[in-house]
């Protein structure tokens, strides 16, 4: 299936790689990765820039997306390496929050949309009356609820209990492995286009974003490391499920060849392009073709 690069009536390539549809997701990555090793005429819709204005949009979307699909892989490895915190909200909760308010304020305004004001239902009246509740009550309330809770964490942290009734970090694992190959198809798909914008990009509109696209690489690259070299983490992340594991290798194999193609293609003006110091030391074996 081919997503266009730009309609007013269809869905984008960059729409359905933001979509929460895993259907669309796979079909979008994959139509990428083809998109970017075969169809030329559409990896030039990417390099065009708009009119008026002359912005690169189509570019500016796709590595948006890409970008967003990759970083979010590589908070998730820093939660279960251990480098992140896992306590923040999740998006769908904060969504479903964000829905509630909206539905709340809808039925508050229809409440009072009738001429005649009905004073049991007042905002006015909810003012007055949390106006003069007692602060001291809310106050105390809130501080045993927040106590409560503490302990909860504490004892939900205790080995037995966290066993039974936490999430394990290797099954966490094992359900972001199973579900990566969006993230392969993209990597490649990226590194297929910024490759390529060398001979095609007229406006030189990718070359910008080169450090921003190798530094995101690497640091999958380093994240992913940390999952299979022994030494780089306190504790080793076993998965036993076949496909899993595959899928692993399959991802580390695609991130090396995507550095692999950048690097390569770039050769020449690699020490041109603006990277801190630490990633220009973690490509240098891609450069001398030293890395397996």
């Amino acid at each position: 299936m081919k997503f266009p690069i730009e309609s007013d009536n269809k869905l984008t390539l960059c729409n359905a790689l933001a979509q929460t549809s895993k259907f669309n997701k796979y079909l979008a990555a994959l139509d990428l990765k083809i998109m970017s090793m075969t169809d030329a005429n559409r990896r030039s819709e990417i390099f065009t820039l708009s009119q008026p204005g002359g912005h690169p949009r189509n570019w500016n979307n796709l590595l948006e997306k890409c970008m967003s699909i990759i970083n979010a892989f590589n908070k998730e490895l820093d939660i279960i390496n251990g480098d992140g915190s896992a306590g923040e909200p999740d998006s769908s909760y904060s969504i479903e929050l964000k829905n509630i308010e909206t539905h709340g304020s809808s039925l508050t305004s229809s409440l009072y949309s009738s001429p005649l004001r009905n004073m049991a239902k007042s905002p006015q009246l909810f003012v007055l009356k949390d106006h003069n509740r007692n602060k001291t009550d809310d106050t105390f309330s809130n501080a045993v609820k927040e106590e409560f809770n503490n302990f909860i964490q504490r004892l939900c942290q205790k080995p037995g209990i966290s066993y039974f009734f936490g999430e394990l970090t290797d099954t966490r694992l094992k359900f972001l492995l199973i579900q990566s190959q969006p993230l392969i198809w993209t990597c490649e798909g990226l590194a297929t286009i910024v490759a390529a914008s060398l001979k095609e990009d007229k406006y030189g509109i990718v070359q910008s974003d080169l450090p921003a696209v190798i530094t995101a690489l690497i640091n999958l690259k380093q994240k992913l490391d940390k999952l299979i070299k022994p030494g780089l983490v306190p504790r080793k992340h076993f998965v036993n499920d076949g496909f899993a594991l595959r899928l692993r290798s399959a991802l580390i194999s695609s991130v090396k060849r995507s550095l692999y193609k950048i690097v390569i293609t770039f050769s020449k003006f690699i020490h041109e392009i603006p990277l801190e110091h630490e990633i220009q030391m973690a490509i240098q074996p891609f450069l001398f073709c030293k890395e397996c």
